[in-house]
This record gives C-alpha cells, sequence and structure tokens, in this order.
C-alpha cells in the first residue's frame, strides 16, 4: 500500500481543483454579464478578475503544503515497517 501511495497526489490535486475553480468562476462570470445580462464590458470587471485568481492562488498555498504531512508519515510507516524486530 504504501508503495502505491503517491505523496505528490495531493499537490496534483490542489493545482487541478485551483485551475477547475478558476474556470468556473470565470464561466459563470462572464455567463451571467454577458448572455443572461446582456451589459456591455467594463473596465471594473477587471477587479472581480482579479479576485478570482486570487481564489485560485488561496487555493494552491492551501492544498501544496497539506502533502508534506502525508510525505511524513508514509515515509515514518515505511520505516518502522522496515526496522527489524
Amino acid at each position: 500500500m504504501i508503495d502505491s501511495l503517491d505523496c505528490h497526489c495531493v499537490a496534483y490535486t490542489g493545482v487541478v481543483v485551483a485551475v477547475l475553480n478558476l474556470i468556473a468562476l470565470i464561466l459563470h462570470f462572464c455567463i451571467d454579464k454577458f448572455v443572461v445580462h446582456r451589459l456591455p464590458w467594463d473596465h471594473a470587471y477587471i477587479q472581480d478578475f482579479v479576485s478570482f485568481v486570487i481564489i485560485s492562488i488561496t487555493i494552491l498555498v492551501v492544498a501544496i503544503p497539506e502533502g508534506l504531512p502525508v510525505a511524513v508519515m508514509v515515509s515514518l510507516a515505511y520505516s518502522v515497517k522496515v526496522w527489524p524486530v
């Protein structure tokens, strides 16, 4: 089980979730403003896009360090398994 556990999986999952979140936020915003309400482009919308990027970066910052405890746990579990009794 330890050999099949990839510690980088948590970091990759965080990146994927952050990118999907960014895409979903941008699509939702664009569809709501430009398709549903048929509003013209306004330069104030740039602030909304910047906030979407900040949210995605926050997800990355929170998700990537989560891989460290998993890596420590796996290495300690492997070390305990290898010890001669």
